[in-house]
C-alpha cells in the first residue's frame, strides 16, 4: 500500500525510520553474535554487510512485487548509515576492551 504523505523536512521522517530500524536490526544481530561467543571484528563487519545487503534486497522486493511502491536509493543510504553507525559503536566498544 502506498505510504502516508508526510511533510517534507530537512531530513525526511521515513529516512529516520529506516536509519533507526536498520541500526536496531544490526544491533540485534551483533548482540546475537556476542551471546553465542562469536563476536570478532570480522563477524561484526560481516553482520553489518549482511544487514545492508538485506536492506537493498528489501528495496528490490518492494519495487518488484508491490504495486505503487518504489525503489528508493535514499532508503538504502539511510539503512546503510544506521547499520554502519552501530558497526562503529560495537567496533569501538570491542577494541577498547
Amino acid at each position: 500500500m502506498p505510504g502516508v504523505q508526510l511533510p517534507e523536512t530537512i531530513i525526511a521522517t521515513d529516512k529516520l525510520g529506516h536509519f533507526a530500524i536498520y541500526g536496531i536490526f544490526n544491533w540485534l544481530v551483533i548482540k546475537g553474535l556476542a551471546s553465542s561467543d562469536n563476536l570478532t571484528s570480522k563477524s561484526v563487519l560481516i553482520a553489518t554487510l549482511v544487514v545492508t545487503i538485506y536492506g537493498v534486497l528489501m528495496e528490490i522486493v518492494q519495487w518488484s512485487f508491490f504495486p505503487n511502491r518504489f525503489f528508493e536509493v535514499w532508503d538504502i543510504v539511510a539503512n546503510f548509515i544506521g547499520a554502519v553507525l552501530v558497526y562503529f559503536i560495537f567496533n569501538f566498544h570491542f577494541t577498547k576492551k
